[in-house]
């Protein structure tokens, strides 16, 4: 059974194109490994994708009862904010 667990940031600070950078490097991958990797990241948008998918992960431990172990990035995107 697959869940679409689900967490938005908004107004994040750091435009789109810098944390499209980030988030390619980790869609596709465990979430585990995820933040792993997003945890050593020197970059400033790694930071706020790291707390994203940290605030996802425990979405789906506490409101589903799924284990982090089993989660896997499958969709992340980064828009254009508001100007």
């Amino acid at each position: 059974m697959a869940t679409d667990i689900r967490a938005k940031l908004s107004n994040c600070g750091v435009s789109a194109q810098k944390v499209r950078l980030v988030i390619d490097v980790v869609r596709g991958r465990q979430a585990v490994q995820a933040l792993d990797t997003l945890k050593f990241m020197p970059k400033v948008a790694a930071r706020h994708v790291h707390k994203l998918l940290t605030s996802a992960v425990a979405n789906a431990e506490e409101n589903f009862g799924l284990s982090r172990d089993n989660l896997v990035v499958y969709e992340i995107t980064a828009d254009e904010a508001p100007t």
